[in-house]
């Protein structure tokens, strides 16, 4: 077969990008394969393509919503969709559409593998299994997903022709991991470089989220900024910021994240693609499968939980090829923030015994079916639980089937024994040390000194050497970030703001209160006082509380300023 006329007639492409060829031709051939690309390398063509040209079903399994309705819109009437979003006759009807061979790809999530009925519609008539975010299936990767386990034995169950895992965001540790929990039998293993050459990284460290926020405006104010994705850590947080940002640019932004309800999202998706808003406030969800080609700038306001997650939700700038920017914004509370949900999410032997004792009980027959809410009530314990039920997984205790999200299902392999105990320990310990590899990993791309470019290609294994089109990143191009970063003030300018402050305060200011004046604070005696209308109100927000109190101090030392004493003591200027 002629594999460059496929590809010119299917997708309209005069030639393949690296490694595509390769993985292409060995689909075709029936063969298992394990595709590692950055974001934007196109690795959907590595397995659409065979999906066309082969004659059979190629079944392909995300937990992303937005990248298979995304997929199957641009893939036109030659692929559907099954998922929990759509009702039961349009989902019956995708499958039959399947089943009667009018479609050549059945995109569906992981858990509708446990429906014995859709297995039964579809088996025999698949032949690539493709497992797509392929990383979801390790748990040392960023993103394990215990629905992932169970299907290697589904693919097999349905008698699919070979396995296809795709993913961007594999370190060597975790590829290997993906290739023996899926069973890949002598794989064809498609690994292209990491660099994406025309994106330009850059670390802004701030003092405070009201600085942050100043810089990100400041930043997607610059010509050629836009379309911007802006990814925020909480849904609080997206809201928070989409309001800010609204203001300051004088133009809508749009918010987006899973607190909205579907038709909310489905309209700022279909909005943004389509260039009638041009920046998206956002959870990490978004963008993710989404193929935007023209982002010119992907922004950060905390520091993601680790250098796999952001490179892989960086990577959404710029895959036209065209120069685009990663940004990532720091402030030191993001640090703390880290330590305490990997400490929340650690999994203590309580919790493993209970997971287990009730699984056990409740599986008398050999199998399970319990609702997650009886083993988590709360769902801040929804990550802690996965990790149980992985770590019961890999020791060999139970056999998790794909399931709805609120619904534990499975085998009872051995009985939770002496032995087994053992090896649940020793893979809660490892799952910690992973947790804890992975915020040095994010930390040292924060705080370190080495071109960004180069670590994150070591990161995931890249030994070649950096290629930029551009400033590289901050690190080799310090001027890379300065149009996001107000200039900065004066020695002169700070102190001349403090006195006219103390001058100007009425009632008198001690010194943390000056301080908070300058940095903006919004305390109600300080609203109460109306200090908020003074001259320097907020002019100082990029600087943290000790440096414009070192100024203070500063002035109080050279005898510029006098502090009254006494219980509260304010200050004055020495005349």
């Amino acid at each position: 077969m002629d594999l460059s006329s496929a590809l010119q007639e299917h997708f309209g492409f005069a030639s393949f990008r690296p490694g595509q060829e390769e993985a292409v031709g060995a689909a075709v051939a029936g063969r298992n394969v394990l595709v590692v690309m950055p974001t934007g390398a196109g690795k959907s063509l590595c397995y659409q393509l065979p999906a066309l040209v082969r004659d059979d079903l190629t079944v392909v399994v995300s937990p992303l919503v937005s990248l298979m309705q995304d997929q199957v819109e641009a893939l036109g009437g030659r692929a559907v969709l099954v998922n929990a979003q759509q009702d039961a006759a349009t989902n019956q009807a995708a499958i039959e559409a399947a089943c009667r061979g009018e479609v050549r790809l059945l995109y569906v999530a992981p858990e509708r593998f446990g429906s014995p009925g859709f297995l039964e519609a579809i088996k025999g008539r698949v032949g690539l299994f493709v497992v797509d975010e392929a990383h979801c299936v390790s748990q040392w990767g960023h993103d394990f997903r215990p629905d992932y386990f169970r299907l290697a034995d589904a693919a097999r169950y349905l008698g699919a022709r070979a396995i296809v895992a795709s993913t961007a965001t594999a370190t060597p540790t975790v590829a290997r991991d993906i290739e023996q929990r899926l069973g890949l039998d002598d794989p064809v293993k498609v690994t292209t470089g990491f660099d994406r050459p025309n994106l330009d990284f850059g670390v802004v460290r701030v003092a405070s989220t009201k600085a942050k926020h100043k810089r990100i405006a400041a930043t997607l104010a610059e010509p050629g900024a836009t379309p911007a994705i802006v990814y925020a850590g909480t849904r609080a947080g997206v809201e928070r910021l989409a309001t800010a940002l609204t203001a300051s640019l004088g133009r809508e932004v749009l918010a987006y994240h899973a607190g909205l309800g579907r038709q909310p999202r489905a309209e700022a998706q279909r909005r943004f693609m389509g260039g009638e808003v041009d920046v998206v406030v956002a959870t990490n969800a978004f963008g993710m499968g989404v193929d935007k080609a023209d982002v010119r700038t992907v922004i950060h306001e905390s520091v993601p939980g680790s250098l796999e997650a952001y490179y892989q939700e960086a990577g959404r700038a710029g895959r036209d090829g065209l120069p685009a920017k990663a940004l990532l914004f720091a402030e030191s509370r993001d640090k703390g923030l880290h330590v305490f949900f990997i400490q929340r999410s650690e999994v203590d032997d309580a919790l493993v015994e209970c997971v287990a004792r009730t699984l056990e009980f409740r599986g008398a027959d050999g199998t399970y079916n319990v609702e997650a809410r009886e083993l988590a009530s709360d769902p801040d314990e929804d990550e802690r639980l996965r990790a149980v039920i992985g770590h019961l997984a890999q020791a060999g205790v139970i056999a998790p089937t794909p399931a709805p999200v609120d619904r534990l299902r499975g085998r009872i392999l051995a009985p939770f024994d002496g032995a087994a105990r053992a090896r649940t320990r020793t893979l809660v310990a490892d799952g910690t040390r992973a947790r804890w590899r992975q915020y040095r990993a994010i930390w040292e791309y924060v705080e370190g000194e080495r071109c960004r470019r180069e670590a994150i290609l070591r990161h995931f294994g890249d030994q070649l050497a950096p290629v930029a089109h551009g400033a590289c990143c901050d690190v080799c191009d310090p001027s890379l970030v300065a149009g996001a970063v107000p200039p900065a003030a004066a020695p002169a300018d700070i102190e001349a703001a403090i006195l006219d402050t103390v001058d100007a305060a009425s009632p008198a200011c001690g010194r943390t209160r000056v301080v908070e004046i300058l940095r903006g604070g919004r305390s109600r005696k300080l609203l109460e006082n109306s200090y908020d209308g003074l001259p320097s109100y907020g002019r100082f927000d990029h600087l943290s509380a000790q440096e414009v109190l070192d100024h203070v101090d500063g002035l109080i030392t050279a005898g510029r300023l006098r502090s009254t004493g006494g219980a509260y003591p304010k200050l004055a200027r020495v005349s």
